[in-house]
């Protein structure tokens, strides 16, 4: 049995299960498969027959299990067992149930943080590999698959090499890989090792970050040249925070990359330390920073030599008429960091020769005013605002003085920003809590206003004032007459911030103030906005506010899922729960007028999303429930138990598996109402069969018209679940095979049903509906449209169920 057909009947390795179909290339068809010595799924990956006969491609695909076999890290994909079965040869490998990069892209691009550590994790992969000696040469969004816990790991080392070793396979000058993701050298067919792999990689956290590649053209020679010429891309505003890692992933010439993985991984874990608003000092309650004016004037000094060095050399080498070098990044990267992290750094352009001489008078002149500042006795602070608008430290304020003789120097006007400080949007700055100094308060007389600051008042503001400028410290206080003491103000109070959250272990943070939120911080008076996120969750953000009493916040989570998506629950007792998949809101014709039965027409309304089994629910399934209650086990009819749908339960008993099921995960299951069963079984078309006008043969299991294998002129059987091709929405079976159980109560019509996807429920409900048709009825009784009614008493060997999971 060598030959691969679309079902997995006609397919037979020895030592293992074929289950389903997961994928197929021109060059290898991928199976979801048990291995019987281990009993685990894994992935099954089969060489095509038909390219056995070259030489080529079967030491490529052999090579690819010897290099990953090699490469034992929790990033990359681990081989289990390789070998040959006839004509047919098979790697086992990791399954990896999560989908891929690029099937997440087809949603839209990923948050920010997200794509950082699908970075972050193949940089690890790419740097063990190159430790190895291996480069895969191949990165792209297909290869990057997640594991259930969402962890990104690299696959697919076909085309892989070592460095510094040649085959037969591929020759100097030969491109190999995928020009969208290809390296200016792979793109130039020259020698590559592990830089290339690291500008693929910068390719894909582009694309993660924008949903489009850096370099679009027709045609493959015109997208490498794109790679050898066009400059490095620039991320959009919004994400201009990452387009130093893209800098450092996309140079052309690779000793300006990234050189190795963990060089990737310190860029990243830098930019993450920064976004959770870790500062390296922390001076204040509100963690202030202070710069002084000599580290900020060293700063800018050196700034300014590097700025002259570099435009004298390209001022030199256009008058020698010799081709220019790279711009010197020192002053960026080495000499202004903090400051670098907070002003996007522009496009290099060349400039003309009149605007050098502007620059120099530029610079001459922002130096005389440091030292005049300086002179002044004035000093610069940074003040942190808004951490995810900043890297490392946000921008500086400019605060006076303390003046002789007084304990404090909290301005009360506003203060004036600095010449390197972004500038702060007056609604930012109402919704900002207002940092109040702990120090004993100056009284409103002598706090300087905005307008005083840069240079000493040289009058008094009032009369008053003067007067009590020129009175000595301390007066004798007069006999017989009482003076009043000076008003001491009391200190700020402060009151308590807890969180609950569920799940607990979310991550809590408070956006607009630096330090990190701890149950029963404690907060001065004022807004607060607050954020709960969890990987799988959607994030919960909002404003509170803090007045005069302790706060206590409650928020609980709610799952993401997006459609599409395939899952399976973790059950209590261990193992997991039926496959589900996501399905989308959405809107249909429900019925089919050349039917009594499913009459008349109607339109539905599905508001909202919803997870189905993506098969009916398996002996496997149900034996465990029956065992683990104590439930009688249903009979198979000698057809066979393990993947094959589960038969003989009434509606009542496939009631209480759900119930079951749902105390199992903490989730709520359910058998579908009509409308949603319908809706997903129809997989977004309209027509009677999922698969249109076409043959039904290899798509569903029925007496007549299916060329069904498990139906014959003497025999009749299920099919293993699986068995057939799924429908646009990813489910399996809906056609065929066994009838399913759902909620709703059977009503001869349409005549009186809703228009949303509620069931149908009536007092005394004695007959249920059956959708979907069995492997006994003809192909025109297991449309997408096509119900029945049953006893819901009754059990039968011609139906089953699948589930639905709320979300």
């Amino acid at each position: 049995m060598e030959v691969v057909s679309s079902g997995t009947a006609s397919l037979e390795i020895p030592g293992y299960q074929i289950l389903k179909k997961i994928n197929q290339g021109g060059m290898s068809t991928v199976y979801l498969a048990t291995q019987r010595s281990m009993g685990r799924q894994v992935a099954l990956k089969v060489m095509s027959p038909v390219l056995n006969a070259d030489p080529i491609f079967s030491e490529r695909f052999q090579r690819e299990a010897n290099i990953v076999g090699q490469l034992s890290h929790p990033n990359i994909v681990a081989i289990h067992d390789i070998g040959r079965y006839r004509s047919l040869n098979y790697i086992a490998m990791d399954f990896l149930p999560g989908g891929s990069v690029a099937d997440a892209l087809t949603k839209g691009a990923l948050e920010p943080l997200e794509a950082l550590h699908i970075t972050r994790q193949i940089a690890m992969a790419l740097d063990h590999a190159s430790n190895k000696g291996y480069v895969h040469r191949d990165l792209k969004p297909e290869n990057i698959l997640f594991r259930e816990d969402g962890s990104a790991v690299l696959t697919d080392f076909g085309v892989a090499r070592a460095v510094a070793r040649t085959t037969r396979m591929t020759n100097t000058g030969m491109v190999v890989g995928t020009p969208h993701y290809m390296s200016p050298e792979q793109a130039r067919g020259a020698a590559v090792d592990g830089r290339a792999d690291l500008y693929s990689l910068g390719v894909v956290f582009y694309e993660m970050l924008t949903s489009a590649v850096p370099y679009q053209a027709e045609e493959a020679v015109a997208i490498a040249i794109k790679h050898l010429t066009d400059p490095i891309p620039r991320l959009p505003a919004r994400h201009s925070l990452y387009q130093g890692l893209i800098d450092g992933f996309l140079a052309k010439d690779p000793d300006q990359r990234f050189q190795r993985g963990l060089d990737v991984v310190d860029a990243i874990d830098q930019l993450l330390a920064a976004l959770d608003g870790k500062t390296p000092t922390s001076t204040t309650k509100m963690s202030n920073t202070s710069v002084r004016v000599s580290s900020l004037l060293r700063a800018l000094l050196m700034t300014l030599y590097g700025t002259l060095s570099d435009r004298i050399t390209a001022a030199w080498a256009r008058w020698r008429d010799k081709p220019l070098h790279q711009q010197n990044p020192r002053a960026e990267q080495q000499t202004i960091m903090r400051i670098q992290q907070v002003m996007q750094q522009s496009v290099p352009i060349k400039q003309r020769s009149r605007h050098f001489a502007g620059l120099v008078v530029v610079s001459l002149v922002l130096v005389w005013v440091l030292f005049s500042l300086f002179s002044n006795k004035f000093q610069w602070q940074s003040e942190s605002v808004l951490v995810n608008d900043a890297v490392d430290m946000t921008s500086n304020i400019l605060l006076p003085a303390p003046a002789p003789g007084s304990d404090s120097a909290q301005p009360a006007g506003e203060p004036i920003l600095g010449p390197l400080q972004s500038a702060e949007t007056d609604e930012a700055r109402q919704l900002r809590p207002v940092m109040r100094s702990e120090q004993t308060a100056v009284p409103p007389a002598q706090v300087p206003t905005a307008t005083s600051l840069g240079a000493q008042s040289t009058a008094a503001d009032s009369p008053r004032q003067a007067a009590a400028a020129d009175a000595p410290l301390e007066q004798p206080q007069e006999q017989g007459v009482e003076q009043d003491e000076p008003p001491v103000e009391e200190p700020v109070p402060t009151y308590s911030l807890k969180v609950s959250v569920k799940p607990k272990d979310a991550r809590i943070r408070i956006m607009n103030i630096v330090p990190r939120y701890t149950p029963g911080i404690a907060l001065e008076p004022g807004r607060y906005d607050i954020e709960v996120s969890k990987a799988g969750y959607s994030s919960v953000r909002r404003w509170i506010e803090i007045d005069n009493a302790d706060v206590n916040l409650a928020v609980q989570l709610e799952r993401k899922f997006f459609p599409g998506r395939s899952f399976r629950s973790p059950l209590a007792s261990g193992g997991k729960g039926p496959e589900m998949v996501v399905v989308s809101p959405g809107k249909f014709t429900m019925g089919n007028k050349r039917r009594p039965f499913t009459s008349p027409e109607h339109k539905i309304t599905i508001d909202r999303p919803y997870a189905i089994g993506a098969h009916e629910v398996t002996f496997n399934d149900y034996d465990r429930y029956a065992k683990a209650t104590g439930h009688s086990l249903p009979s198979d009819e000698n057809w066979g138990r393990g993947n094959r749908p589960v038969i003989n339960v009434s509606w009542q008993d496939a009631r209480d598996y759900a119930e079951w099921l749902s105390g199992q995960t903490g989730q709520k299951y359910r058998l579908a109402s009509e409308a949603e069963w319908e809706f997903a079984a129809r997989g977004g078309t309209d027509s009677p069969f999922w698969w249109g006008d076409g043959s039904a043969k290899g798509k569903a299991n029925c007496r007549r018209g299916c060329a069904s294998e498990f139906n014959s002129l003497f025999s009749i059987s299920s099919a293993p679940v699986g068995n057939y091709k799924a429908n646009p929405y990813g489910l399996y079976d809906t056609a065929g095979n066994v009838g399913e159980w759902v909620q709703d109560c059977f009503l001869g019509d349409f005549t009186n049903h809703r228009n949303d996807a509620r069931p149908v429920q009536l007092k005394n409900c004695d007959l249920r509906v059956i959708r979907g048709g069995s492997m006994r009825e003809p192909l025109r009784n297991i449309t997408s449209d096509y119900r029945t009614g049953l006893s819901e008493r009754a059990a039968s060997k011609e139906v089953g169920f699948r589930l639905v999971m709320e979300l």
